[in-house]
This record gives C-alpha cells, sequence and structure tokens, in this order.
C-alpha cells in the first residue's frame, strides 16, 4: 500500500468516525430534549379543585372576577404555548382553578384585601384583552356591506361561522378615514382574542386586526402556579405609566392546593392620597353581601 492510498483510508476512516460520532450526538440531544418536553409540567396538570363559596359576590363581581381569572389563564397558557397552538376557548378547568384562588383571596379575613378590592380596586391589567377585537378594511371590501343594511351578519361565510361558533356580536361598525371601515366584534364571556385573531386573518377582505389594548401601564394581579397551589401578587402603580409605571406597592398572597389563603405581606413605595380607584368601581363596586 502506497503512502497516497494510506493517508485517503485514514482520512476516510476520520471522516466515518467524525459522521457517526456527530449522529450519536444529534440523537442524544435529541433524546433529552424529548425526556425533558415528556417530563414538563404544563399549567393545565393536576390543578388545584378546592371549593370556594362564592356566594357573597354579587352576580356583576363574579363576571369580573371571571374575567380576570380569564385574562390570567391566558397569560400562563402564553408562558408555554406559541399562539398558534392555543384554542380561542380558554380551558375552563383553568380559568375555573384561578377563579376559585381570586375569590379565596377575597373572602378571606386579612385587612389588606379590602385596601385591596375597595379603596385601590385592583383588577387584572387589561392585556391581553379578552372582550373584543377590531377587523379593519377598506370601504368597498363586500364583507362589509350586509352591515351597512344593518343586517346581523357579514357578506364573509368564514367570518361568520366564526362569529357563529364563538358567540361573537358585530357591535359596531365604524368610519376610520376616508379609506378604511372598522368593525369592533365583541365577545359575550372571555375569550383568547389574541388566539381569534390568527383564526380571522386568513379571511378575504380584511386588510388588518388590531386588539383593544389601553395606553401605557396600571394596576395588575399576577398569578403564578407553584407546586403548593398559586402565588398571586396585587399591585398598585403609579408614577410616569405611559410606558411601565416608575412606582408599585405589592401585596403578596398564596393560596394552597386546599384552598388556605396565607397573606406574606406588603412592600413597594408608599402609596399617594390622590391614588383612587376608578368610576367603573364605583358602578361596580368590590364589596361583599353581608352574611
Amino acid at each position: 500500500m502506497n503512502i497516497l492510498t494510506y493517508l485517503r483510508l485514514s482520512l476516510l476512516f476520520v471522516f466515518l468516525v467524525g459522521t457517526m460520532q456527530e449522529g450519536m450526538a444529534q440523537k442524544n440531544r435529541k433524546s433529552r430534549k424529548d425526556r425533558t418536553k415528556k417530563n414538563k409540567k404544563s399549567i393545565m396538570d393536576d390543578l388545584p379543585s378546592f371549593f370556594v363559596d362564592d356566594s357573597r359576590l354579587p352576580k356583576y363581581l363574579k363576571a369580573i372576577y371571571r374575567r380576570d381569572a380569564a385574562r390570567i389563564s391566558v397569560r400562563l397558557i402564553n408562558e408555554e404555548m406559541r399562539l398558534s397552538k392555543q384554542t380561542v376557548e380558554i380551558p375552563e378547568e383553568l380559568v375555573q382553578a384561578v377563579y376559585n384562588a381570586l375569590v379565596a383571596i377575597r373572602t378571606s379575613d386579612y385587612a389588606a384585601v379590602d385596601t385591596i378590592a375597595t379603596k385601590y380596586y385592583v383588577r387584572s391589567f387589561p392585556v391581553p384583552n379578552v372582550e373584543k377585537i377590531v377587523l379593519v378594511a377598506e370601504h368597498d371590501a363586500k364583507w362589509i356591506e350586509p352591515l351597512r343594511r344593518r343586517q346581523n351578519t357579514t357578506g364573509s361565510e368564514g367570518l361568520n361561522q366564526l362569529i357563529q361558533e364563538y358567540n361573537l356580536i358585530p357591535s359596531r361598525l365604524v368610519t376610520l378615514d376616508e379609506e378604511r371601515t372598522a368593525l369592533v366584534l365583541q365577545s359575550r364571556h372571555p375569550i383568547n382574542m389574541p388566539a381569534l385573531m390568527m383564526r380571522c386573518f386568513v379571511q378575504e377582505g380584511i386588510g388588518s386586526i388590531e386588539e383593544v389594548l389601553p395606553y401605557g401601564d396600571g394596576n395588575d394581579i399576577a398569578v403564578k402556579r407553584t407546586k403548593n397551589g398559586w402565588d398571586i401578587e396585587y399591585s398598585v402603580k403609579f408614577g410616569s405609566c405611559s410606558a411601565q409605571c416608575q412606582k408599585s406597592h405589592k401585596w403578596y398572597f398564596s393560596v394552597t392546593e386546599e384552598g388556605e389563603v396565607i397573606y406574606s405581606g406588603s412592600n413597594g413605595y408608599t402609596i399617594p392620597p390622590w391614588i383612587k380607584s376608578t368610576r367603573f368601581a364605583e358602578q361596580f363596586p368590590d364589596v361583599l353581601a353581608k352574611n
């Protein structure tokens, strides 16, 4: 065997060994990835199912707390699932579990709860929206014509199917400018509006879709799933809130798997005296009925 042939065989051997090693490495990485994915616990796994008595909440207040629970549920789903994989209907088991935790805190005996609920009326900051979206199209879009004639339907079969499937209300038709018209779609109950937007994008004649979002930042309720139940943080925010509020005061609670509420105290900036609840709070106060 001459030296040239020997070198070629040596290079071929090194190439084959390298290829085999890379293939085994890829297989091991895929195996580890599959095991991690398999062992990763979903937000839907083993949800707390304790009973909570919400009979002291007026009907309108139950709806408000359920809307908070729905919005928080969408946030939790967003943390582990791409939007394209999400359903428009929010999983009821998750909404109910979060609702139970929020109501358990509201009906507990901690003095801080009244401060949060009645004095500052802390609700979940309305992102994402779970109530309405806006479909924008040119004035001559064919699907708009029936709405212009005050019919309770559109000229799009696909859009009509979505409206019927998710029990939506075409609430308003608005002229935006010389070229564009907008239809406000309202839901009868909280749903995953960003997921609905994905479904609407494929409908012909819709130029753009806008999620109705608030300006800036504000009070919020943050919820985190733990091994023992839920960690829930209420925050009153203030300062320059055009982008993100610079100051806040927070209260910390835990709700166990059995429904026990634990208050861990509060911290943050002193809340200025001019911070008060909203007009919405005056119309729909967070006040429990007396026993």
